[in-house]
């Protein structure tokens, strides 16, 4: 379950394109900001956008009902590149709810070492757990926090890195999140 959401994080990415670049850090006119996420990484700080690909109706962010019981959110925080594509680093978030209340499945950062080298929180890698979260109609806010290990063959078959260190991590997530789909 925990890499089902990668196929989301890869397809969010391709095919953005743009007529005329932007200031950096600003989204091209294609997208607009649906919500912030702030990811601490030991001593480094990443402030990420989740984008809304208005041409193609795409939300990086997305919440459904799996096997018609588990509420499942998902979070993909993007930087934003000098063209005002969405870019990388970026973050993924993947949340659900149990009875006891929302869990955290996953969270990964994909940095330079790209999709199959990520940091992963969670089954995978690191610790982590969910220290605060709101749901309020569409409004989303919620803090990640535990340690982040780099994993190889993260597609095929995840193994923590020889070299992995564990890296102190908080995430904030903030998103208005898009009408449920199944």
């Amino acid at each position: 379950m925990t890499r089902l959401f990668v196929a989301f994080a890869l397809a969010a990415g391709l095919g953005a394109t743009t007529p005329s670049p932007p200031a950096a850090a600003e989204l091209a006119e294609r997208y607009e900001a649906m919500g912030t996420m702030t990811v601490e990484l030991g001593d480094e700080t990443l402030d990420l956008v989740v984008p809304y690909d208005i041409e193609t109706a795409r939300a990086f962010a997305e919440r459904r009902m799996i096997m018609g019981d588990f509420l499942t959110i998902n979070v993909l925080g993007r930087t934003v590149a000098e063209d005002g594509t969405p870019g990388r680093p970026m973050a993924q978030v993947t949340m659900q709810e149990r009875g006891d209340g929302m869990h955290l499945l996953s969270a990964e950062v994909f940095d330079a070492r790209g999709y199959d080298s990520p940091l992963v929180m969670g089954a995978d890698g690191g610790e982590g757990e969910i220290a605060d979260f709101s749901l309020d109609g569409d409004a989303l806010t919620a803090t990640v926090e535990g340690t982040f290990l780099r994993v190889t063959d993260y597609a095929d078959d995840p193994q923590v890195a020889d070299e992995a260190q564990a890296v102190a991590a908080r995430v904030e997530v903030s998103v208005d999140l898009p009408p449920m789909t199944d």
